[in-house]
């Protein structure tokens, strides 16, 4: 039989944790803060929201996901964290756990509850998983679900620190356009879903076009969710006088023909007469279907731009020419907000400015 858990005791659990500082220093608060530093998205959310229920409702069970399991304390989970747990995140984590409306709409929480037979990938997936299995089956009571609930926020807390100290960072010194384009190729090492590609070609498309005679806006969209809007094309859009010029797409992963035609597509759609479309390092394609679709395009008058990221990096770093540090910078920073880029993004630019040192 299903319990219930009341939001608004919940509400007051999370901010309580939140005021209190973490106490733990064992195995389960290390598997805690693994999986919140960790790519999985979904699981954060499951975690974050599992200890809440445990410590709101002691007869809660956090490895169901659905009222329906057949587990013993069994609760609604996809409630509790969308009206509770991202209202929380919204309001004093600055979305550290990664900024969705609505998780538990994905796939990894629409089981009936966490079992090691539910799919999901091999690798650091599957581990997370099991780690999640073996925290949720090691905590007992409310009182111990509390406790390591407060250090899951703690360790959610300081994330957020430490992104707002690379946002307020001034940075002094002044690299050259080989020490920028050294930034890009090992920024791009790490794709991050392709964010890391999309944040490259925005930064330069946005101090590029800054240097053109005409009041040109440059606008990045949220990765994998370009056209999501009415009033999105691309990746990236450029607009010129409030009016639409053209989009870019942004590709870091293997690719086929039909999304070459997919983007222009879209383009063309919205009265765009040209379309570049740029590949990071991660991606594969067929270079013969690629080139056979394009050249369909250019016979009927759109004007297409296909290169590689590091190719194209060089060339726009050519055409900007003298090029200050800090406005690459605040450039990259803008448009990871613009897309609202991962937290292991954000953290990704401060590791390699650090490394590079550049701060």
């Amino acid at each position: 039989m299903a319990i219930s858990i009341n939001h608004k005791d919940a509400e007051k659990v999370l901010l309580a944790a939140f005021r209190t500082r973490c106490t733990k220093d064992d195995d389960i608060s290390t598997r805690i803060e693994k999986i919140l530093n960790g790519n999985h998205k979904t699981y954060k959310y499951i975690l974050v929201n599992g200890l809440l229920a445990k410590a709101t409702n002691n007869s809660a069970n956090p490895l169901t996901l659905q009222a329906g399991s057949n587990l013993d304390g069994a609760f609604d989970a996809r409630s509790l964290c969308h009206k509770v747990v991202v209202q929380f995140e919204r309001d004093f984590l600055h979305n550290a756990l990664g900024g969705s409306n609505e998780p538990f709409l994905n796939k990894p929480a629409r089981f009936p509850e966490l079992s090691e037979n539910n799919a999901v990938r091999k690798g650091k997936d599957k581990e997370a998983l099991l780690s999640l299995i073996h925290i949720f089956t090691h905590i007992e009571s409310a009182k111990e679900s509390n406790a390591y609930l407060a250090c899951a926020l703690q360790c959610l807390d300081d994330r957020v620190e430490k992104l707002q100290a690379l946002n307020e960072s001034s940075i002094n010194y002044s690299p050259t356009l080989v020490e920028v384009y050294e930034f890009i190729v090992r920024f791009c090492g790490q794709s991050f879903e392709g964010e890391t590609s999309v944040l490259v070609v925005s930064t330069l498309e946005k101090l590029y076009h800054t240097s053109l005679i005409g009041n040109y806006s440059v606008v990045a969209h949220k990765v994998n969710q370009s056209g999501a809007s009415s009033k999105e094309v691309g990746d990236i859009d450029i607009f010129k006088d409030g009016f639409f010029k053209y989009a870019i797409e942004v590709k870091d992963k293997d690719f086929t023909a039909y999304d070459i035609s997919h983007a222009f597509d879209k383009i063309i759609a919205n009265s765009g007469k040209k379309g570049q479309f740029i590949f990071g390092p991660n991606a594969n394609y067929d270079r013969h279907d690629i080139r056979k679709r394009l050249k369909n395009y250019t016979k009927n008058g759109f004007f297409t731009f296909f290169m590689g990221i590091f190719q194209y990096s060089r060339t726009m770093l050519f055409k900007i020419g003298t090029l200050n540090k800090q406005a690459f910078v605040d450039s990259l920073i803008e448009s990871a907000n613009e897309i609202n880029a991962k937290v292991e993004t954000r953290e990704w630019i401060q590791e390699l400015l650090t490394k590079l040192n550049w701060k």
